[in-house]
């Protein structure tokens, strides 16, 4: 049977691995769906001051995508502080919409879900 412990571990081996899924979303979002993004966003402000971050490399590319899905996730905040377009909301392709804001908060939940678990495991003694 297993003790507490042992799911314990089974859980952050569980978030580690849903990270590294949310890592290869960000990658085919950035190798593949990177143009689509930036053409369905051409009236946004936020869009345009990112721009220039992309010539920094995959990391940086990851980054704005991640900045771009938090714009699209709350929507409401961007479009009132100006950085998001109501019409290219509107209009954004759903399924692209989708995927960026499944990422975006599923790399929320696993955060605040890593900080419990360390928090857990240094009160429970299991982590030095």
């Amino acid at each position: 049977m297993l003790d507490a412990e042992d799911i314990y571990f089974m859980f952050a081996i569980f978030n580690i691995a849903s990270g590294i899924g949310v890592l290869f979303v960000q990658l085919y979002l950035v190798f593949f769906e990177l143009e689509n993004i930036f053409a369905a966003l051409p009236n946004s402000y936020g869009a345009e001051l990112r721009k220039p971050f992309l010539n920094g490399g995959v990391f940086s590319k990851i980054f704005v995508v991640g900045n771009i899905a938090m714009m699209l996730c709350f929507h409401k905040r961007s479009i009132k502080g100006g950085d998001l377009s109501q019409y290219d909301y509107d209009n954004f392709p759903s399924k692209i919409k989708f995927q960026l804001q499944a990422m975006h908060l599923v790399s929320l939940f696993l955060g605040v879900m890593m900080l419990v678990l360390f928090a857990l495991g240094k009160y429970m003694g299991w982590l030095k």
